[in-house]
């Protein structure tokens, strides 16, 4: 399976949950391996399409993945994401 195919698949899967799912329960739901599978949510979070929260993973809602696409590529905004949560920047943060 390409790369973006597997990406899709483990999307739709996290999209059409009812709650946050484990790597395990995708590598399951998705039929690949789990390196397969977990290439594909690493890819995923760097397109700010899916949080990572401990061992569980979601999908971002639009507003959340924009407000993170903007915060990543706007370095003079006067806020940064930790963590899921917004704070103030720091004379230190990078």
């Amino acid at each position: 399976m390409r790369d973006e195919d597997l990406d899709w698949r483990c999307y739709t899967l996290l999209s059409r949950r009812e709650g946050p799912a484990t790597l395990d329960e995708l590598t399951r739901a998705a039929g690949a391996s789990e390196e397969e599978v977990h290439a594909s949510v690493s890819r995923l979070e760097n397109a700010l399409l899916v949080h990572r929260e401990g061992d569980r993973l979601r999908t971002m809602a639009i507003q959340e993945s924009l407000l993170a696409c903007q915060i990543r590529y706007t370095n003079d905004l006067p806020i940064v994401l930790e963590n899921g949560v917004i704070r103030i920047r720091r004379a230190d943060d990078a």
